[in-house]
This record gives C-alpha cells, sequence and structure tokens, in this order.
C-alpha cells in the first residue's frame, strides 16, 4: 500500500521541535523524550491544546479518537468531507452497509505465528466499525456515596489556511473540551444505564452491578459519541485525544479487581496457587474498554486514588539486580589461588546469609493470612532444601581428605578469570581496533578493576552446589533414578546465567581429566580425552552467538592446559560446532571448496568461519586467516593479529591457532571437550555411525586423523599399520585401537522454555536415547547420568515438563520464595533514573489498518530518534536503529516494504503538520535495513550480528554533521569516511527473541501480540540491555484480533505481572503419534552409536543386515530405552513403547529377510548399488512417494526434529518416473552454478 502524504502549496519555515526535556547528553533523557514525541506525534495535540494544525487530525493522530455513532443511510462511500484522501481506513459503502456506524475497511483478524507462514490466507472481516465510544470498569466499596468523572476531548475544524494562496487549503483548529461530572451511586439502579449528557450528543454512561459476595460494586463507565453524520464525515464530528479520569476527592476508594490477601477461594494447581501468594501485591484496579487504563496508588497501599483511561498506556519493567554479599569473596584471581582457610571465610557468608534470610521470610509467612500461610512455608522448605546443597558444596570443597575438588574448583576460577577479561579486551577492540591488546587490557582492569574479573554471587552459589555431583558421577541426585534432578538456572534474560554454567563447563574439563581413566562393570572409560560438556539450544542463531562466548572459556582452558600438561592432560581443550549443514559444513571437502572460493574472489560464503572475530583478543578474522590441510582433513582457523600478539594468531604459542572445530567431520574425529549443537541435530545420529564419537563410542584411532569409523573412507589403514609421509610432510601415522572414552559428563539446555510443542515433543523422544548412550555404571555398579543443567527466564509447568523431556525432577535456582521477582540473589530494583526499566508503551488503532499503523509509528520513531540526535548526538544512539518484531514472516515481507517505500518517503518529505525532522538512511540515502529471519543464509547472520553492534555517529548522521560533510565536499577538501554504515531498522522475527545480545539497542516495535507471553518477554529483552541505554518497547497490537485487544485493554497489570502471564509448557513424547513418528530413528540411533565400539556390529552404514546376529543386544537396549521412558512418563507409556520398539525389531528383522531372499544387503540408508542392496530407513519425502512400493524401507526417520511441522508447500518427486517434466530435443544441458 501506498499512504498519502499531503502537499504543502507554498513552503513555509516550520519551527524547532520543542522537546520536553532537555538534552543532557544522557540516554535515559533521550528516551524520555521519544516516549514524549511518540505521544504528540501519535495521539496528540503534539502543539498545544489549542494547536491550529497543517494537515487533517484523521491522518496525524491515528489513536484517541472516537467516531460518530451512526451515519445516514445511502449509496455513497463514506469519506471525510474535509480530506477525501486522509489515510482514515475508513470503509466503502459495502462496508458502511454491514456496520451500524462508520465503517473501517476489510482487515485481517487471523493471528499469524512463526509457524504459520504456510498456512493458507484467512478471508478478511468486513462489517467491523470504528469504535463511538470509550470506557472503563472499576470497582468501589457499596459505601461510597459519589466519585467524580472528567471527560476530556478536543474537535477540531476545519479553517482557511491564511498563508496560503489556494482559497482550498485548510488547517484545522482545536478546541480543547473537559466536562466534570459528579456520580450519585444511589443514581445508579442495577440493570439501567444511566445517560449523563456532556455536549452535542457526547454523553457519558454508566452502568453498576454489585457483587455481594465481595461486598463491593463494578462500576462502567463509557464516554459515547452519539453524533449521527452524513457519509461525508465533517472533521469537527469526531472526538480526539478522548480520556475520563475518575476519583472521590483524592480518597482511597477504588478496590482491586481481586486481592489476593481476601480471595479464600480453593487453588487446586499447585503452581497457580504459588504464584497467588508471589503475586498478591501486583494488583490491578480498572479494566479497559477499547481503550487502555492506568491508576494512581500509594506504595504498600491496596486501594487506588483515582482510575484514568489511556490510549498509550506504559508500563516499566523493572531491572533485575544481583544481590551481592558483602563479606563473600567473590574475585575468580583470588579464588583461583585461596587455600581452604580462604574460601571458608570468604563462602561462608553466602550460606549464613542466604539461611539468616530464609528466618526472615519465615517469620513473615507466619504473618500472612491463613489460606496463604501453608503455601508460604512450603515455599521456604523448599528454598532450605536449596541453601542445604550450597552448604554441601562448600564442605565437598573443604574435604581435606580429597584434594580434586579443590584443585579443579582453582582450575575453574583461574579459566573463567582470564575468560572474562578476555572477552571484555575483545569487546573493546572491536570497537575500536586501534588500541593494541595491552593497551585494552590495561583499559579494562584500570575501568572495572576487580569486577573485572569476579563472580556474581547467585553465578558462584549456582556453581557451588553443583560441585558434588560433578565430582561424584554416580550422586543420587544426579543420577539416582527417580531421585535424580535437573538443575534449572531460573534468571531474568541479561542476568549473566551463561557465566554460570560456562563455570561448570570449566569444573568439569577438570574434573574429568583428573579422575582419567576410570574402570566399569563393562570395561573402562577414559576421561582423559572425549566429549564432556554438550551444550544444546534450538536456534541457530542463539547457537552460533553463544559458540563465541564458550570459545573464549576454551581459549582460556588451552592455556592453562599448556603451561601444565602434567596435571590437565595431553589431549588440547577444543570446541565444536555442531548443527544444521546449512550452518556448518558437513565434510572437509565443503570447507575446502568454499575456502578456495573466497580466496579466488568467486564468491563469499566460508560457513566454516564461524568466529568473525578473535574471541581472544577481537582481532578480525578473515578467510586469510583459515588453513585447510588435505593431508589432516583438518581446517585450522587462527586470529587475524598480524603482530602475533595474541597466542592463537600464526606464529602465537598455540600451534593449531583457535581450538574451535566447525566441520562435522572433525568433530567426530577428535571429540572437542565442548560441543555446542541445536536440539534438532541428534536426529542425525541414525544417519551418521562416526557420531558415535560424541558418546565415548570409539575403538580405533589414528595418528593423523584422529578416532576414525568404519564408515570412513578417507582412513582406510588397517590396525597396526602406517599411513604413508604425506605429500605435504606430514609424518607416517599409524591407527591403534583404544578403549571406551567417557561420555559427557554435563549437558547444559539453554532457554528451556523453547523446548515445547511439537519440537519439544520430538527432542522428548530423542532424549531417551541421549540419555541412554550418556549413560554408564561404575565399579560399584551404581548408575551413571550425566548432569543436566538447564536455564530460563520465562518458565511454567517446568516440572512436569523437565519431567517429560529428561526423566528427572527439577531444582530451581535461585528459589522465589514469597514475592515475586525476590530472591536472597536478586531483586526487582525500583525504577528510577539511575536503575531504568524497559518501558513498555501498548498501541491499538482502533478503526486504523494495521499497515497503516506500522507506517505511521516506525516514522513517527524514526523520526523522533534522528530529532534526539541532532540535539543529544551520541546519547540518542541506543534509538536510532529501529529494532521490529513480527511473530510472522508474511507480516515482517510487508514492513520490509514499506519501509523501502512509504516510510523512506515520508522521513525524506516530512508530514506537513509535524516539526519533526526529515530523515535519510545510510545506505547512500535509503534506509539500511536488515533481516533476521529463517529467509537468511546462516553465513550471513553472525555478520549481521556484527553489524548491529555499530553505532550512529553525529558526525556522519546529524543533520549539522551531514551539512558540514557537504560543505566540505563540495569546497573539494578531504572528507572523513567511516569503514561499516549502521543499520537503520532491523527486521526479526522468532530468531530475534534469544541469544542476540547487542548492548547498543534500546529501541523495538513489536507488531502484533507474539503468540505466547515467554516469546514477547524474550524477545522485548533484546533491547535496553544496558542500563546506560534503557529500553523503549513500542507494543502495536492488532485491534481486530481479541487477544490482542485483550492484552492492550488490561496493558499495565499484563507488563506488571509478565512472568505469572507465561503460559505453561506443554511437551508429550510419549502419545501414540509421537512414538508411532519416532521411535523408528530412537531405535536405529542407539543402536548404531552402542555398536560402534562392537566388532561386526551395527553400526557401519553397511552392516543393518547383522541384526539377528545382535538381536539379543538389541533387545537388552529396548529394555534400557523402555525404562528410561517410564522415568518419564507412566507404565502405559512404557508399555506402548516397548510394544512399539518390538514390533519395529521384528520389522528390521523381516526387512533383512526378505533382501536376503533378493540376494541383496541391507544397509541403512545409502544403497549405491541397488540391484545388490535395499534401505532399511527413509525420510518421510521419500515414504510418502515409495507409500505403493512393494519395496519400501520400513523405518521411516526424519532429518530433522523440526520435520514434524510442515514448512512449505512445494512439493517436488524424489522418484524420476514421477517427473512430468521432459527436455525438449537440442536443448541446453543445466549446469550447476557456482556458489556465490
Amino acid at each position: 500500500m501506498t499512504t498519502s502524504i499531503p502537499q504543502v502549496v507554498r513552503r513555509e519555515e516550520r519551527p524547532p521541535f520543542q522537546l520536553t526535556h532537555e538534552p543532557d547528553g544522557r540516554s535515559w533523557t533521550a528516551r524520555e523524550n521519544l516516549s514524549d514525541i511518540l505521544e504528540r506525534e501519535l495521539l496528540g495535540p503534539a502543539n498545544g491544546p489549542r494547536e491550529l494544525l497543517s494537515g487533517s487530525p484523521d491522518s496525524a493522530y491515528l489513536v484517541g479518537r472516537i467516531a460518530p455513532a451512526r451515519l445516514t443511510a445511502g449509496r455513497d462511500d463514506p469519506t471525510t468531507a474535509d480530506d477525501p484522501e486522509a489515510a482514515t481506513d475508513v470503509g466503502d459503502a459495502v462496508d458502511a452497509d454491514e456496520s451500524r456506524g462508520v465503517p473501517v475497511t476489510a482487515v485481517d483478524e487471523s493471528t499469524p505465528s512463526a509457524d504459520e507462514d504456510s498456512a493458507e490466507d484467512q478471508p478478511q472481516q468486513r462489517g467491523l466499525m470504528i469504535p463511538a465510544s470509550m470506557g472503563l470498569r472499576f470497582q468501589i466499596p457499596t459505601d461510597l456515596e459519589t466519585f467524580t468523572v472528567l471527560a476530556t476531548w478536543g474537535t477540531y475544524k476545519s479553517v482557511a489556511d491564511e498563508r496560503s494562496d489556494s482559497p482550498r487549503a485548510r488547517k484545522y483548529q482545536r478546541t480543547p473540551m473537559e466536562f466534570p461530572t459528579t456520580v450519585r451511586v444511589a443514581d445508579l439502579v442495577l440493570g439501567t444505564t444511566k445517560t449523563y449528557v456532556l455536549h452535542d450528543k457526547v454523553v457519558l454512561r454508566v452502568d453498576r452491578y454489585d457483587d455481594a459476595d465481595r461486598g463491593c460494586r463494578m462500576i462502567e463507565v463509557a464516554l459515547c459519541n452519539d453524533k449521527v453524520t452524513p457519509r461525508k464525515i465533517p472533521v469537527d464530528a469526531w472526538l480526539y485525544q478522548t480520556r475520563l479520569t475518575v476519583d472521590a476527592g483524592g480518597a482511597e476508594v477504588f478496590l482491586p479487581v481481586t486481592d489476593p490477601l481476601l480471595d479464600a477461594r480453593d487453588e487446586r494447581d499447585d503452581e497457580l496457587r504459588r504464584l497467588r501468594l508471589q503475586y498478591r501485591d501486583r494488583l490491578e484496579f480498572a479494566l479497559g474498554r477499547t481503550c487502555s487504563v492506568d491508576w494512581a496508588v500509594a506504595p504498600d497501599k491496596r486501594r487506588a486514588t483515582s482510575v484514568w483511561t489511556t490510549w498509550l498506556p506504559t508500563s516499566e519493567t523493572p531491572q533485575t539486580t544481583a544481590e551481592e554479599v558483602e563479606a563473600a569473596l567473590l574475585d575468580m584471581e583470588d579464588l583461583a589461588t585461596a587455600d581452604r582457610g580462604a574460601l571458608e571465610a570468604g563462602l561462608t557468608p553466602i550460606i549464613t546469609g542466604y539461611r539468616e534470610w530464609l528466618d526472615g521470610e519465615e517469620q513473615r509467612a507466619a504473618d500472612l493470612p491463613e489460606h496463604l500461610r501453608d503455601e508460604a512455608h512450603d515455599a521456604v522448605i523448599e528454598a532450605r532444601q536449596v541453601a542445604q546443597q550450597l552448604a554441601d558444596g562448600l564442605d565437598h570443597l573443604l574435604d581435606a581428605t580429597d584434594d580434586e575438588p579443590l584443585r579443579c574448583f582453582r582450575f575453574m576460577n583461574r579459566v573463567m578469570a582470564d575468560q572474562r577479561i578476555q572477552t571484555q579486551i575483545a569487546e573493546l577492540r572491536a570497537k575500536n581496533p586501534t588500541l593494541d591488546i595491552a593497551a585494552a587490557r590495561a583499559a579494562v582492569l584500570d575501568d572495572k578493576g576487580a569486577r573485572a574479573h569476579s563472580w556474581r554471587t547467585f553465578q558462584l552459589a549456582f556453581i557451588l552446589a553443583q560441585l558434588p555431583l560433578l565430582t561424584d558421577p554416580a550422586a543420587p541426585k544426579r543420577s539416582g533414578g527417580n531421585m535424580a534432578r535437573a538443575q534449572l538456572l531460573f534468571f531474568p534474560t541479561g542476568g549473566g546465567k551463561t557465566e554460570a554454567y560456562l563455570g561448570l563447563a570449566a569444573y568439569t574439563f577438570a574434573i574429568r581429566r583428573r579422575q582419567g581413566v576410570v574402570d566399569t562393570p563393562d570395561g573402562t572409560l577414559d576421561g582423559r580425552d572425549g566429549v564432556a560438556v554438550l551444550m544444546r539450544y534450538t536456534l541457530r542463531l542463539l547457537t552460533s552467538q553463544q559458540f563465541q562466548r564458550a570459545t573464549a572459556l576454551v581459549c582460556a582452558a588451552e592455556l592453562t592446559r599448556q603451561k601444565d600438561p602434567a596435571t590437565w592432560g595431553e589431549e588440547p581443550f577444543r570446541i565444536g560446532l555442531w548443527v544444521g549443514t546449512d550452518v556448518s559444513p558437513k565434510w572437509w571437502e565443503e570447507a575446502d571448496k568454499q575456502l578456495k572460493s573466497v580466496n579466488e574472489g568467486r564468491g563469499h560464503r566460508l560457513t566454516v568461519l564461524q568466529i568473525q572475530r578473535c574471541p581472544w583478543c577481537g582481532s578480525r578474522i578473515t578467510a586469510r586467516d583459515i588453513q585447510a590441510v588435505a593431508s589432516e582433513r583438518r581446517v585450522y582457523v587462527r586470529c587475524g593479529d598480524d603482530l602475533a600478539g595474541c597466542p592463537f594468531a600464526e606464529g602465537g604459542t598455540v600451534q593449531e591457532g583457535l581450538p574451535v572445530l566447525t566441520i562435522d567431520e572433525e568433530i567426530y574425529r577428535l571429540a572437542p571437550a565442548f560441543v555446542i549443537a541445536t536440539v534438532d541435530k541428534f536426529a542425525r545420529l541414525a544417519r551418521e555411525g562416526a557420531a558415535a564419537a560424541l558418546f565415548g563410542f570409539v575403538d580405533r584411532r589414528c595418528g593423523r586423523h584422529g578416532y576414525v569409523h568404519p564408515d570412513y573412507s578417507f582412513c582406510d589403514i588397517k590396525d597396526g599399520s602406517k599411513h604413508p609421509k604425506g605429500k605435504d610432510g606430514a609424518p607416517p601415522a599409524a591407527v591403534r585401537p583404544v578403549g571406551r572414552l567417557r561420555p559427557p559428563d554435563l549437558i547444559i539446555q539453554d532457554e528451556l522454555h523453547l523446548i515445547t510443542g511439537a519440537l519439544g515433543t520430538t527432542v522428548g523422544l530423542f532424549e531417551v536415547a541421549v540419555d541412554i548412550l550418556t549413560s554408564w555404571r561404575d565399579q560399584q555398579g551404581r548408575s551413571v547420568r550425566p548432569l543436566l543443567v538447564a536455564s530460563t527466564a520465562t518458565a511454567r509447568n517446568a516440572p512436569d515438563q523437565v519431567r517429560a523431556l529428561y526423566g528427572r525432577h527439577v531444582t530451581i535456582f535461585p528459589p522465589q520464595v514469597l514475592d515475586a521477582g525476590r530472591t536472597f540473589f536478586s531483586k526487582d530494583a525500583p525504577v528510577s533514573e539511575e536503575f531504568p526499566g524497559r518501558r513498555y508503551v501498548g498501541i491499538s488503532t482502533t478503526g486504523v489498518r494495521l499497515t497503516t499503523a506500522e507506517i505511521r509509528v516506525a516514522e513517527i520513531l524514526m523520526a523522533g530518534a534522528q530529532l534526539l540526535l541532532d540535539r543529544s548526538g551520541r546519547a540518542a544512539d541506543p534509538y536510532m536503529t529501529l529494532v521490529s518484531y513480527f511473530s510472522a514472516i508474511r507480516e515482517l515481507a510487508g514492513m520490509a516494504r514499506y519501509l523501502g517505500d512509504d516510510v523512506q518517503t515520508a522521513l525524506a518529505k516530512r508530514r506537513p503538520w509535524s516539526l519533526l525532522p526529515s530523515r535519510s538512511g545510510t545506505d547512500y540515502g535509503n534506509l539500511h535495513t536488515a533481516e533476521l529471519t529463517s529467509r537468511v543464509a546462516s553465513a550471513d547472520i553472525t555478520g549481521t550480528l556484527d553489524h548491529m553492534a555499530v553505532e550512529f555517529d553525529p558526525t556522519f548522521d546529524s543533520a549539522d554533521g551531514k551539512r558540514q560533510l557537504r560543505d566540505l565536499r563540495e569546497a573539494g577538501k578531504s572528507v572523513p569516511k567511516r569503514e561499516t554504515n549502521p543499520f537503520d531498522a532491523v527486521l526479526a522475527t522468532s530468531m530475534l527473541q534469544v541469544g542476540v545480545d547487542v548492548t547498543r539497542l534500546g529501541l523495538m516495535l513489536v507488531v502484533g501480540q507474539p503468540k505466547n507471553t515467554a516469546e514477547y518477554i524474550q524477545a522485548s529483552s533484546r533491547v535496553g540491555r544496558d542500563p546506560g541505554r534503557p529500553g523503549l518497547v513500542v507494543s502495536l497490537g492488532n485491534w481486530a484480533r481479541p487477544r490482542d485487544l485483550a492484552h492492550f485493554e488490561q496493558f499495565r497489570h499484563y507488563h506488571e505481572t509478565f512472568y505469572r502471564q507465561v503460559e505453561a509448557l506443554s511437551v508429550t513424547p510419549f502419545s501414540v503419534t509421537s512414538l508411532e513418528r519416532g521411535l523408528d530413528g530412537v531405535l536405529v540411533s542407539a543402536a548404531r552409536v552402542q555398536h560402534a565400539i562392537v566388532t561386526e556390529g551395527l553400526s557401519p552404514e553397511q552392516s543393518a543386515g547383522r541384526i539377528d546376529d545382535e538381536r539379543a543386544a538389541v533387545i537388552n537396549l529396548i529394555d534400557a530405552l523402555v525404562e528410561r521412558v517410564r522415568l518419564a512418563s507412566d507404565d502405559d507409556s512404557a508399555e506402548r513403547a516397548r510394544q512399539r520398539l518390538t514390533n519395529r525389531l521384528d520389522q528390521w528383522s523381516k526387512r533383512r529377510t526378505y533382501l536376503k531372499n533378493l540376494s541383496k544387503a541391507l544397509a541403512y540408508e545409502r544403497t549405491p548399488d541397488e540391484a545388490h542392496q535395499g534401505a532399511l530407513m527413509t525420510s518421510p519425502e521419500m515414504a510418502r512417494a515409495m507409500a505403493t512400493s512393494k519395496d519400501a524401507a520400513p523405518f521411516v526417520v526424519a532429518n530433522s526434529m523440526r520435520e514434524v511441522q510442515p514448512e512449505i508447500n512445494l512439493l517436488v518427486s524424489p522418484i524420476t518416473e514421477n517427473l512430468v517434466y521432459v527436455a525438449p530435443p537440442g536443448s541446453p544441458t543445466w549446469k550447476m552454478p557456482e556458489e556465490d
């Protein structure tokens, strides 16, 4: 669509925009001004109560208006009498016939989601009318006699433009209206609406409802525009800036909608009962009708003094600040050298302080009403269990009979201190590349001192609680069947969860190396090598970002190891990125081809390079810093520091360079200590026999290539033989048998709330296999499972979700006890200039299409930010990049078009009534935009994230700066240039909601209410992460969608109880449908991995036919899988799983027999010689195509866990005979294009 921008007949000098807050160099002030600009430009009046507007108010003010109640009969299309071109979105004659009032054009009321983009379009709804009323509902006590309603609005009248030569030029004069009305409650009759006439068919309508059970009265007040107008609607028939304010002379008479202290009704749901306790003081005092509401209430009071309507509701969510224990020892460098006495003195205050705090909470619980008291005491008891776990962790560390926990704790702190310092150095040098490493280090330490390498108390406490579980693999809380517990770190986004579990990872590295080779009833397990930590994410964007942070940890660990290999082993610490093939290469040849293409200037795609800058020093890494070595089939990535000041640069102290592996093949062969993966990658286990190495199932090691699987064709040397000397000088290398490696000891699942729905169901089923493959028995025969740590900022129904996914109970840390937002380790800081919260502003443009609203709101925000850059300088930078968030790609695609057309045009030409400046984009005058969606190639995402950190510079981007540059250019003088132009706008879908940590971002436009509250919280938390650059989130709802409107009408309360509103998570991995779809992959995956250490076993691709020989072993495997299902579900589910698995085993044997009778061998899937081979399994798309074939593979295994949901409607048959296209004679042969 194209928005009409009225043209000014004669150019007149516009006065400057008067800011409400004088710029003072702070981003806080800039945000206050931007909020004010949004209100003045969108709601009005922009220029005072009696403004003279240079354009139609219908075009200028999209919110706050109510229409006349009815139109006269007729056949004409309704229009605005004074300005038929006004962007009012008034409907046509057909719409008018289908509504009782002023119609709105047909609208889309469907609710899209990120998963719905392939769904058929919903028909647009006709018959909606622009509201002719607005109001609110509130509660008063039965003894209140009167209250006052103050109704205010503005009307506009068309007047001649005295400054114009054209007689048709018009301006619009505003007249303020204000009418107080005293309402006697006794005059309100139940069941009868009381009407109070205010002015010219504008009335108040008041209704009363008595609630005898609660002893209060509910009052509904509506401001109604009862005007009847012709179809050419005069501008003064509309009411603008409507508002109702209700008070009773300042008395505290407005009651909460519900008061948990008084509401003693029984709540059967355990979680809802706990939430009722914790949110008992976050009260709601009114509900909006078409509009939203706000209220005034004194601190710690349970009655409000006034309530009022608002069209731009705001709510500021407070910062969650970590509470520190002053006497605690938190400096990582000190902890890295502390003896037991220093540790006891430095860490005991955390435990004693926590216990004393819980004593206080218990006393507070005793003062609560009886119906809340039991729940409060239960909450305290649960928290005391966590306190005991902390005490046990400290005792474990101080145990003089075992030096290893202390040694490994010191290692962890040494590594984490280095990681923290170097990460800050890298961030500083990324912003200022001219800064050398030594200067950057000095700057970091001078600026922050010990804080540059210190824990937050909650991080160290969480780690302390887990140490016994990592030291003793068979600890009951880790591995003990029904006693095993997942450890859930629950902390707001941006609070520092990553540092906590990176610390656990470092301790895991150390304790495994120190425990070395362990004896088990099934043979030895070697902990000196292999995958120690498995960290999983749901989204490729999050995985790539966290890979950078985790790599810094591994770099620190490797440097520490090199200094003392006798203690920490000879095997290097490495990290691998195991994600989809579109994100990183699968084979060495792919990486080598990409590298050659880039070096020869024939392309730019380089997926082997997943980090744009060195995580240790911040130097940029390019293709020239990557080396592909054919003889080793390795790709080495080195830091780009030309002076070799970084140990990971060419010529640095670490010969291999950065310890990163991004090729699947390398990860399988080198089994890095740390693997970061997407959850759905585990669906590939059925197809990747070599992936068994991730779980320690190896039996051969090549001195040149690493651990080699029988399927690995590039190392076919037999045991005891040697590779000859390589052409590149590589020394001869032998292949020797080895024992099994110890499987991962720590599994980290970040952003747990995303493991839900269809994806979560499939993940939960495959988790059965993962759990079995990572389990073993210690020398005493006790079961050992990995410690499972999860983290989230938004969790509901966590115990049920964790049990269904992981077959464990859950311990939440830190536990909230009596109050939401308050634990011993953290609290919500009261909103102030020192601790600004993230401000949310709600918009619902009733009667205006969402697309029209998107364009206008984006234009105001971008022009307003330009004004602030011109006036405030760099303080306005957080608001110069507009991050727009959408629930569906189809909505995002529309906005991408509007930015390049309507928004860009409006910013350049300026609205005739607006005093905001023009703005040109940073892309040579065009708006510079980027996308973070599934439409973007994975290789480009990391670069986009890096680019998002580029700041606006007044020298280049302010009006004065551009003028000075133009003067220099015209004078023929040297003009300064910058390396990268910042983004004007970033458009994103659900990919944005996790893992994006760009601290400069401060402005977001959320278009349409996201499909769930967790998504909304996570997405909006991407802005305002730096307290010095507070966030502003503009939530633009679709008023035609009931859910959007409901959130808008209760905007303040919804945002004040964000985390309570999070929807409960649901996963059903053991439903009949899930078992039928997924157990084929689970069985094949587990069998292939387990048999990787069995000579002549089931692991190789061409060895599926050995099933009868290995039937007894597979039956034992099925027994283990069934028991794991039982842990996560119930006996019925376990029995269903057994029946299905037994059936699949029988089908496997039958397939083998069938092919044997045809003189064919059974392979898993790859059958290059179809005359002599047949497949056991196939993909879902191939299964559909082969449905009628007698030779169809019986097992259907998806390539990805996301294939349970349709993603595209384009179907291409994999069977050549089914393709209808036949090339004409003489047609040219199609050639695969080169990758760019």
